[in-house]
């Protein structure tokens, strides 16, 4: 009896310090989080709506309409300075409303860039397709480009995670500086 209630205070007070020992898959995140900040990339905690949300996840069991999200990690690259002419857009992985890149659809509306331009929706699915598996979405604003994923690493090295992001996000920011330099200059041909 008296070795039951020695184990029972053992585990009363161990159990609370081994809750807060990281997992494994902490650790990789961390790991992640730090090269990427280290990469200049900035790191954010996002939640998307879900494009790909069935009627069940948009209603909750009491009727009440609620907002189907994803929640997931934000990778930006910001720019030196602003494009203000270059296009604003923000895809998602979709089933439906593949109009710009199939399997990829629209969060809000896209400006600076017509949805019918099919050479730069074409070197954008390269460039896309190109990013990690476990992007889910990705921006471009005049301030940076961001990756948006769920962290999964797929037994790949954290360094070449990493790398594939950068990459991607400045291939899409050479591409839109050469179309903000464009627009600067076909506006200030006399």
């Amino acid at each position: 009896m008296v070795w039951l209630v020695i184990v029972a205070i053992l585990l009363v007070a161990v159990g609370p310090v081994l809750y807060v020992i990281p997992s494994k898959r902490d650790k990789q995140l961390t790991a992640l989080r730090t090269l990427a900040r280290k990469s200049g990339l900035t790191i954010q905690i996002s939640h998307l709506p879900d494009l790909n949300a069935k009627g069940r996840d948009k209603v909750s069991s009491g009727g009440k309409k609620r907002q189907a999200t994803i929640k997931c990690a934000t990778y930006t690259l910001g720019l030196a300075k602003p494009l203000p002419d270059a296009p604003v857009w923000h895809l998602a992985r979709s089933e439906k409303d593949n109009v710009l890149i199939p399997g990829w659809g629209r969060i809000g509306s896209v400006h600076g860039i017509s949805i019918s331009d099919r050479v730069y929706w074409a070197k954008v699915r390269t460039i896309i397709a190109a990013l990690p598996g476990a992007c889910i979405a990705v921006r471009a604003t005049p301030y940076g480009m961001s990756w948006q994923g769920l962290e999964r690493l797929d037994e790949q090295p954290i360094d070449q995670v990493i790398a594939d992001i950068k990459t991607g996000l400045e291939k899409l920011i050479e591409l839109h500086t050469q179309i903000d330099n464009e627009h600067q200059l076909s506006c200030s041909d006399p």
